[in-house]
């Protein structure tokens, strides 16, 4: 990509509820927004502007940062804000064949769209399809006459090395505010994605902009969009350029920015790709747990902040942040090169980049502690080399007090983890020759995974898993249908990843309800037991609300358990 010549981006991460922003910060963002729009200024200042390394990929916390603050602008500043705000007026415009969206467009001149306008309105009616009558999202409310007629407007115009951004009008209810999409006419060399397909997924990603404001909107103030949860609206809007066109991927883009930095916390406060690189999480949520999960915190929204509305969003799950976080560390770990379980993981992992470590340790002793820092809601990816035995353990610390994020996001969080030669010195044995112990206050926020030589060997509550001391046992318990997620199978044994078992599974009544041949996924120390897991897919399990009986076979052992369905 090309450097981008913006105003210093930092101005955008300041919270504008909070202080008022200076001339100098006013006059960056006003020459920034008439840049992007490619309007020119006068006497425009160079000094105002410094150099970026990514496109904007959504402008939609620009545009509503210059509205909540057109009144501090010179009034010759104003003038030409009020004009860029205004709906443009194209040549031509057409009713997609869904008949919700009316485009605006240029056949001729600056304007003239590069990409075939047909394909962009079933994209328009593919977003509305998918988001609203399959999702059950709110549509975003009628604008009355504006643009011509009720039809929700999108505007195709000449963007300065911006996707598009989506911009909030008029509050028509608690949480409702009508709005129309600014998108560019032809997404040259210059973007990630080019063409049609970046077309389709910017319709995707600010179409769900308009639906966050048109029936999301906080009601606290009344403002279209909670300025402290703009990363929740940007990862959701780029997760669901992936949900509605698998294909496209634009969304690789900004990865590398977290996988660079991985112990960032999942709440971001600034500007820039720090709104787009964490698409993923809702990417590993929708798979986990389905849809409905991202809903239900959207429907949160209006009375809550985003990471509360998570953090209840997952205890209406039987699970909670601290869990899900650290799961999704283990998710990120394999991926790339590292993406040995094609199945388990991430479905696109292959394409994903490898996981920076947070800190890279050596491990040459009787034991060592490591005392580290994390932010709240946030993982720690600690690397350790045990030189004794050439073996590499990758530990995975989570904090997810998001308390602590409302009260001071930045804030350092303590903790211990100690290494020992012997399989028995610590509250956590990973294999014969060492353990580990997890020091930290308040258990409650703090979860902890290990990985060694690419097995995950522990969890803690990372994967749910049960404190039992029986042989074998089925989890989640109960298993809910509307979680669309996986139910795993776990039993004492020293077969390896890769061995086959039978399953069956059969009613209270001894009727067989499935029967197959799965293959050992994974295997990890428990209570100084090695425990193998099976694992399949909730699809297959069409099961009435009751209990069943699960017999797992390898040649002559047998393990036996019970499953619980709960069809909610």
């Amino acid at each position: 990509m090309k450097l981008l010549i913006l105003t210093l981006v930092f101005i955008l991460s300041l919270n504008s509820y909070a202080q008022e922003f200076t001339v100098h910060q006013l006059d960056s963002l006003y020459h920034l927004f008439a840049r992007i729009n490619n309007v020119e200024t006068v006497n425009e200042n160079k000094q105002n502007t410094g150099e970026v390394t990514e496109i904007i990929k959504c402008g939609l916390d620009l545009v509503t940062t210059i509205k909540r603050n057109l009144n501090n602008f010179s009034p010759d500043q104003q003038n030409l804000l009020s004009k860029i705000l205004d709906r443009s007026v194209r040549q031509v415009s057409v009713v997609s064949p869904g008949g919700f969206f009316r485009v605006h467009y240029d056949t001729l001149g600056g304007n003239r769209v590069g990409y075939d306008i047909n394909l962009f309105l079933q994209a328009l009616d593919s977003s509305y399809n998918f988001e609203v009558n399959y999702l059950g999202y709110q549509a975003p409310p009628q604008d009355g006459s504006q643009g011509g007629d009720g039809k929700y407007d999108v505007y195709v115009q000449d963007l300065f090395n911006t996707y598009g951004y989506t911009t909030p009008e008029q509050n028509v209810g608690v949480s409702n505010w009508t709005s129309y999409i600014n998108i560019d006419n032809d997404f040259g060399t210059d973007f990630y994605t080019h063409g049609i397909d970046a077309a389709r997924v910017t319709a995707a990603h600010e179409f769900h902009h308009a639906i966050q404001m048109g029936s999301y909107a906080p009601i606290d103030p009344s403002e279209p969009y909670r300025n402290n949860d703009r990363w929740f609206y940007e990862i959701t809007s780029t997760a669901f350029e992936e949900f509605v066109f698998d294909y496209v991927n634009d969304y690789y883009a900004y990865m590398p920015h977290y996988f660079n930095n991985p112990s960032k916390s999942i709440v971001r406060f600034t500007s820039g790709v720090d709104a787009y690189d964490l698409a993923i999480w809702n990417i590993y949520v929708q798979k986990n747990f389905g849809f409905d999960i991202i809903k239900s915190q959207w429907d949160r929204i209006p009375t809550m902040s985003a990471i509360k509305s998570i953090a209840l969003s997952f205890i209406d799950d039987s699970t909670n942040l601290g869990n899900e976080l650290n799961k999704f560390g283990i998710w990120c770990y394999f991926t790339g090169n590292r993406n040995i379980f094609p199945d388990e993981y991430f479905e696109e992992a292959d394409e994903y980049p490898m996981l920076v470590s947070t800190a890279d340790m050596d491990f040459n002793s009787l034991s060592q502690v490591y005392n580290m820092t994390v932010n709240p809601a946030a993982n720690y990816f600690l690397n350790i080399d045990l030189l004794p035995t050439s073996e590499n353990l990758f530990t995975i610390i989570t904090n997810s007090d998001w308390q602590k994020v409302i009260d001071n996001y930045t804030q350092s969080l303590d903790f211990s983890f100690t290494v020992f030669n012997d399989s028995s010195a610590g509250n956590k044995t990973i294999n014969e020759y060492y353990s580990v112990t997890f020091n930290r206050e308040n258990q409650q926020y703090w979860n902890n995974a290990g990985i060694l030589n690419n097995e995950v060997v522990y969890g803690d509550t990372a994967y749910n898993i049960p404190e039992l001391e029986s042989e074998t046992f089925a989890y989640p318990t109960p298993y809910k249908k509307s979680s669309a997620g996986k139910i795993r199978f776990a039993f004492q044994s020293y077969l390896i990843k890769g061995d086959e078992v039978n399953l069956n599974i059969y009613s209270s009544g001894l009727e067989i309800m499935y029967s197959g041949n799965p293959s050992i996924r994974a295997s990890y120390l428990k209570n100084s037991n090695k425990y193998c897991e099976v694992i399949i897919d909730g699809s297959e399990i069409n099961f009435a609300t009751g209990v069943y009986i699960y017999v797992i076979k390898s040649g002559d052992q047998i393990w036996k358990g019970k499953l619980v369905i709960f069809n909610d």
